[in-house]
């Protein structure tokens, strides 16, 4: 893939001070090839949790981070859209992926304990089976 045929950038991401970096990353390359943007986070506690009203508490959360990423990006004078998505991180991000997007994602390498294990199969996931480019931000 050229950079001419990149569509679309793809960030996906949690409330983690490395996804603010690919943010960072992400919004930068879509304003210097011209691109839309899209941030997406993945809600996968539905599969653990069964209260209603904690669910829609970790929804709101996740889109105060998000809106917060999209400021970010919109200091670097991009248009930006944001979407939260139900389901496993790793299969939501490659289907939400097309050809002609590339992903740019960060890796947590911080990260401890099953976390670790847990992210580092998201990321190395995505990589292996993405329809596109994957950038990983570290």
């Amino acid at each position: 893939m050229v950079m001419n045929d990149i569509k679309r950038i793809i960030i996906p991401v949690d409330n983690s001070e490395n996804s603010k970096k690919a943010v960072e990353k992400g919004a930068y390359f879509a304003k210097i090839l011209g691109v839309e943007a899209k941030i997406i986070t993945v809600n996968d506690t539905h599969q653990f949790i069964s209260s209603v009203v904690l669910e829609d508490k970790l929804k709101k959360e996740s889109q105060v981070f998000l809106d917060n990423f999209k400021k970010i990006a919109e200091t670097l004078g991009i248009k930006i859209e944001t979407q939260l998505i139900t389901g496993k991180p790793a299969e939501e991000i490659i289907r939400f992926a097309k050809q002609g997007d590339l992903i740019i994602m960060a890796h947590h390498d911080q990260i401890k304990g099953i976390d670790k294990v847990i992210e580092k199969s998201v990321s190395h996931e995505v990589v292996q089976r993405a329809p596109c480019s994957v950038f990983i931000v570290k």
